[in-house]
């Protein structure tokens, strides 16, 4: 896991305080955790607002820096004037010199957003002491005078505001190489989820080279995880040839950009035909996958401002309702595993219509099959489902993205309340059951996270990429992938030309190589010579 290393470090550090309690004085104790309040809603209360604060910073200086990076990345080098650029694409997208698309490399995307959210947590270190050195604390405590009329505690002198600030900048810190782990787990598994996409695509580039020898079923009857991709293909296919009444303005733009004529009347047979030959599922699930994952990665505006909403709430709750943050974070936790719920929720739906459709499709292609059978597969599907008569209220707006943007305002909460319990001296010296307890709770919900993550969100994405999820950052991804970049196209226009330089050898070896068993292929060949 992503996050073991972490978790190991502090296991360490902990064992280091369980042995160092009993060497400090009660009154060495105090001094070090800085008691100033008497109960704990008014040490959070302060907590929340330094928080805000610092959020509001870390946002206002994140809108200046890409506003110096949009610059920058929009300066002129040599070639501008000869560039063609789609500058009204909602999604616009990098291409190589052959005009592929060329794919996020979320590793790297990742360790670069993770170090953008590190030089913010500098400028706030820095912040906190230019403050300190101009005396703003000690004009926080004259304001404050250290408690209220209604004898609500606050830090009483600047030494413990800038404490105070500095225990808020290290949970932050804390927070975001938490958050950043479990997006590593993320990103981990979506690249894994992506080389399997790959590698079907190259199985079945290397079917339809075979396709002009032997029928495409029987080439495919052995390989269930490529009949469970193309049967998505399918789906996906069988759905946009019924955009033509339900979502005509969608279809008409399909069209054009195949430069088929909308008016002919056989461009529904056209549309299906180029689609078939060249669409890549691969390439349009990948660059979804992609673009939810580079989503995760960045900590966007809404995100902050979800945060701050959220911390607001926690300070009102604290001030009027004298309520402890430990008391609000279980509503927080039940929040979060409903949203999670939602998720698989929508998830086990989809999976279901598609293994649905999958299973049909898999018995039509068993040697045999009647039409019988075909008859009955086409009439199930044109029942309405469940997910079909839904609101289509996510063709017009990013489910996805909105269920991602929640989950990361979740996660990263959850990661800061995790900090706070890592960097709580008071409690682990003074509590360190009640402490470890707590710290054991986190850490299998960390571990938990770190396991699930890899393993939903990817497939969420995927499933939400197809009908009837297809929203218009969807269909931009699928515009651009109607014809497919990544597969060689003449190869696959002329199968008898291509095939016709390839012998049967060969043809068969680089199948193998492809599903990984060449080596079994070669010992049985030569078995069969000797």
């Amino acid at each position: 896991f992503g996050t073991m290393p972490v978790l190991v470090g502090w296991a360490v550090l902990i064992a280091i305080l369980q042995s160092a309690h009993g060497l400090f004085p009660l009154g060495v104790a105090d001094e070090l955790s800085g008691e100033w309040y008497s109960h704990e809603y008014e040490f959070n209360y302060c907590e929340a607002l330094m928080v805000i604060v610092f959020v509001i910073v870390a946002v206002m200086f994140e809108v200046v820096w890409h506003g110096v990076v949009h610059l920058g990345s929009e300066s002129y080098s040599y070639g501008r004037y000869h560039e063609d650029r789609a500058v009204w694409d909602l999604v616009p997208m990098e291409r190589d010199n052959h005009g592929n698309v060329k794919h996020k490399k979320l590793y790297r995307e990742h360790i670069t957003r993770m170090g953008g959210e590190f030089m913010t947590l500098g400028l706030l270190a820095f912040l906190i002491f230019v403050v300190n050195q101009t005396g703003g604390f000690d004009s926080f405590a004259s304001s404050f005078q250290g408690e209220s009329p209604d004898g609500f505690a606050y830090p009483g002198t600047g030494e413990e505001w800038f404490h105070l600030a500095e225990i808020v900048h290290i949970q932050l810190f804390l927070a975001v190489v938490l958050y950043f782990s479990l997006i590593l787990c993320l990103v981990r598994g979506s690249i894994n989820k992506i080389k399997h996409w790959e590698k079907l695509q190259l199985r079945h580039k290397v079917h339809r080279q075979l396709q002009h020898e032997t029928d495409q079923r029987q080439l495919t009857f052995g390989d269930r995880e490529l009949n469970k991709h193309l049967a998505w293909r399918e789906y996906l296919i069988t759905h946009m040839l019924k955009w033509k009444t339900e979502r005509p303005e969608v279809f008409s733009r399909a069209l054009g950009d195949l430069d088929i004529d909308p008016n002919a009347s056989d461009s529904e047979q056209q549309f299906q035909t180029a689609v078939d030959e060249h669409f890549s599922l691969s390439v349009y699930l990948a660059l979804n996958l992609e673009n939810g994952v580079m989503d995760s990665i960045q900590i966007h505006f809404s995100t902050w401002l979800g945060i701050i909403v959220l911390m607001g709430l926690f300070a009102l709750l604290h001030r009027y309702a004298k309520t402890d943050l430990i008391a609000v974070l279980p509503w927080f936790l039940v929040a979060s595993c409903l949203l999670f719920a939602a998720m698989v929720v929508i998830l086990h739906r989809q999976r279901r219509q598609l293994t649905k459709f999958t299973k049909d499709r898999m018995r039509l292609d068993t040697p045999g099959a009647t039409n019988s059978e075909s008859g009955r597969s086409t009439g199930s599907e044109g029942a309405k489902t469940w997910l079909q008569q839904m609101c289509t209220i996510h063709q017009k707006i990013s489910s996805e993205q909105m269920l991602l943007r929640t989950l990361q305002i979740c996660l990263f909460l959850l990661s800061y309340a995790f900090a706070r319990v890592l960097v709580d001296y008071h409690d682990w010296l003074n509590e360190f059951t009640t402490t470890l307890l707590i710290f054991s709770a986190f850490t299998i919900l960390f571990l938990l996270l770190a396991y699930f993550l890899p393993r939903t969100v990817p497939d969420f994405l995927a499933v939400t990429a197809l009908p009837p999820f297809v929203d218009p950052v969807n269909l931009e991804f699928l515009f651009k992938q109607l014809l497919d970049d990544h597969m060689d196209t003449q190869a696959i226009l002329k199968p008898s030309d291509r095939a016709s330089q390839m012998s049967h050898y060969d043809v068969v070896s680089e199948l193998a190589e492809v599903m990984g068993v060449r080596s079994q292929l070669d010992q049985r060949l030569s078995t069969q010579h000797l």
